[in-house]
């Protein structure tokens, strides 16, 4: 069940964002060797965000997931910061991304925990 949130101080990505939820949302699944039909995406743009003490282009990438194997958090960095570089121009030393691996018991899904 992995989600990743991906928020920026960006405004106006509805046209941008697909192509990126898109590709991110492939790119977890294939990462995270998980079917994709359990992969869930979000995007926030406009967020008031400043990194450094500037407004800059930045972004924050927070993936979540149930057995999430840390030996895989460098990889996943690397290949996230490289897509939203790609597809909103931040730098990849703009962006943070935070990972958490959430216990089955504290996931819901169609009404119930896993």
């Amino acid at each position: 069940m992995p989600y990743l949130k991906i928020q920026t101080n960006l405004p106006h990505l509805k046209q941008t964002g697909r192509g990126l939820l898109k590709e991110a949302s492939a790119l977890v699944a294939h990462e995270l060797e998980k079917p994709e039909a359990y992969v869930m995406v979000a995007l926030e743009d406009n967020t008031p965000m400043m990194f450094a003490g500037s407004d800059d282009p930045a972004a924050f990438l927070e993936l979540r997931a149930i057995g999430l194997p840390s030996n895989k958090n460098r990889q996943l960095c690397k290949v996230l910061c490289e897509l939203v570089n790609r597809h909103l121009g931040v730098p990849p030393e703009r962006i943070f991304m935070n990972f958490a691996d959430i216990p089955p018991s504290d996931w819901g899904w169609k009404g119930d925990t896993l």
